[in-house]
């Protein structure tokens, strides 16, 4: 099955440029208000509009894996949300993904770029020289990237998480999006 990769009629390059691996049963994991297409599953930890399924994999509680058998999805995409969990919980969720597609099937990241300096680190803060203080936009202090990023995204973490998962992978795809952009993608194939 072929999705029609939309996104609610916005034009979104970087999901339009992952659509090739976006073919058969699959889930979108975690996209806040951003689904990759109606015709996808999609699951989140909050209840946004257009959440099939309302699911936390990982709180204070425990980790709690989703309810879908092993090898169930062709891919899993997974935009701007593997950086939103601790250092000590991602390797689970990796995995986790990883366990419910199909050998053949895709995983699907895209995340920001903040190893190469294309996005601002999670703890980067407005300072008084900012272009955005001295026009009175923001305060000094103010977070310039997102507070919920964890961790530096980039490359060599998609790498790590790769070569510790107790998966087979092999990657596929990888930076190819446009560096104008903020975000860079990592596609791995399941064995």
């Amino acid at each position: 099955m072929q999705h029609q990769i939309n996104n609610a009629g916005e034009n979104r390059p970087e999901f339009e440029a992952m659509e090739k691996y976006c073919r058969g049963l699959g889930l979108d994991y975690g996209p806040g208000t951003n689904r990759l297409a109606p015709t996808v599953l999609c699951t989140d930890w909050y209840p946004h509009k257009g959440v099939d399924l309302v699911w936390n994999v990982v709180h204070e509680n425990g980790r709690y894996p989703l309810p879908f058998s092993d090898n169930t999805f062709d891919f899993i995409f997974a935009s701007h949300v593997l950086e939103d969990f601790e250092l000590d919980q991602i390797q689970f969720v990796f995995d986790e993904l990883l366990r419910m597609i199909k050998p053949g099937g895709y995983l699907v990241t895209i995340g920001p770029d903040m190893q190469n300096n294309r996005y601002p680190k999670w703890d980067e803060r407005f300072t008084a020289e900012s272009p955005e203080v001295i026009r009175g936009e923001r305060q000094i202090g103010e977070t310039v990237g997102n507070p919920s990023h964890r961790f530096d995204w980039g490359l060599d973490f998609c790498h790590k998480l790769k070569d510790n998962s107790k998966y087979k992978t092999e990657v596929v795809c990888e930076d190819t999006l446009p560096h104008n952009t903020v975000s860079i993608d990592f596609v791995i194939q399941k064995k």
